[in-house]
């Protein structure tokens, strides 16, 4: 039997939460809002009006954490929301400018970090590793 770190996916997943819980700290820090916070604040700004549900669908987060990430970023002044006239079981989300503020901070840490991280690849082996990860998220989707 192989040993599991030979497998390719354990070792994108260990890859993956090694660089998050870096990313994380890094917010934490600086923005006093973990990753998974800004991932659904960058969602809202990248489609205002969004649903908790199509929050959820968008960001790869369980509704259950969903909602209390929504209702820190609600208590705390990043994220407006607002009841449908129609159904006021339903709620449309949009970011306060509060909120666009520290997404626009976010994004520019996260782009620094992401520069940093990729420094470990040539030009030419990040232009191989782009395509190959193009070529395999295309995989599962037929």
């Amino acid at each position: 039997m192989p040993p599991r770190d030979a497998f390719l996916t354990f070792r994108l997943d260990q890859l993956s939460q090694t660089a998050m819980a870096k990313a994380s700290q890094v917010y934490k820090a600086q923005l006093g809002l973990n990753i998974r916070e800004l991932r659904v604040i960058r969602a809202i700004g990248d489609a205002p009006g969004l649903s908790s549900r199509a929050l959820s669908e968008a960001t790869f987060i369980e509704q259950t954490l969903i909602s209390k990430h929504l209702r820190k970023l609600v208590d705390e002044g990043y994220v407006h929301r607002q009841l449908e006239s129609a159904d006021a079981r339903k709620v449309a989300l949009d970011l306060t400018p509060k909120g666009e503020a520290v997404r626009q901070e976010a994004d520019r840490l996260g782009e620094e970090m992401e520069r940093d991280f990729l420094s470990a690849l040539t030009p030419d082996e990040l232009d191989i590793f782009n395509r190959c990860l193009v070529k395999l998220r295309g995989w599962g989707a037929s």
